[in-house]
């Protein structure tokens, strides 16, 4: 007799697949999040060091000060060799450059919010239609709307795409404001109605982590349930 409790209705070898497939997203994501991070340091940075080279030439002067380099316009001639993606077209000073790439400026919450939105989209636009199907609780070919939501309501609810979608709304719908719904987040309880939704390196790193919990709770849903048997005396 096999160990093994087969349900002939799941598709074991599809769960693997779709959990390698969230395996990669989410590396895609991790990996986009800390380029992007590394960028906002290296402009950081640089900016910071072209303005103390300039100020080292005029120091004493007038124009030796912190508040006039800021502003003065910043260039990205200097970092692109040709016209990168319009960068030609791109005005900022290097005093708004600065605070947008500091640790906690507007790049870093961007780019929390921006990683937020992919990782649910994924999950709400694919990962969850096909997990439902592969545990043989939907038609691959089912049309009917009424019934794919109450298939995936009654099969693929969880707690962290609930609240990643209530921060989601919030972001995309009202400017990145929490709002009531928010609010009633079940594991994220970050914010409060009217807080920025402001996904730090830190509350990042929780949500990677708590989406690959979820990747190996899916990893482990692709074998059948294993008992053991004991003979009779």
């Amino acid at each position: 007799m096999s160990p093994y409790d087969v349900d002939p209705n799941i598709n074991y070898r599809r769960l693997h697949q779709l959990s390698d497939e969230l395996t990669q997203f989410l590396t895609r994501i991790h990996a986009l999040y800390l380029d992007a991070v590394a960028g906002f340091a290296f402009v950081h940075k640089r900016v910071l060091t072209d303005q103390r080279k300039f100020r080292n030439l005029v120091k004493g002067s007038e124009i030796d000060s912190e508040e006039l380099q800021d502003s003065r316009m910043f260039s990205y001639t200097q970092i692109f060799a040709e016209d990168f993606c319009a960068s030609g077209f791109h005005r900022a000073t290097q005093g708004e450059v600065k605070a947008r790439n500091s640790p906690g400026g507007s790049n870093y919450k961007t780019l929390g919010q921006l990683c937020l939105v992919a990782l649910y989209d994924y999950w709400n636009d694919y990962l969850r239609r096909e997990y439902v199907v592969a545990k043989g609780q939907l038609n691959a070919k089912e049309q009917d709307l009424d019934i794919v939501k109450e298939r995936l309501r009654k099969h693929a609810s969880h707690d962290l795409w609930g609240d990643l979608r209530k921060l989601r709304i919030a972001i995309v719908h009202n400017q990145g404001i929490a709002d009531s719904e928010v609010a009633r987040c079940k594991l994220i309880r970050w914010f409060q109605p009217g807080d920025s939704i402001d996904i730090s390196p830190a509350r990042m790193k929780a949500i990677l982590f708590a989406v690959l919990k979820f990747r190996n709770q899916l990893f482990k849903e692709g074998f059948p349930k294993h008992y053991i048997e004991i003979p009779p005396q």
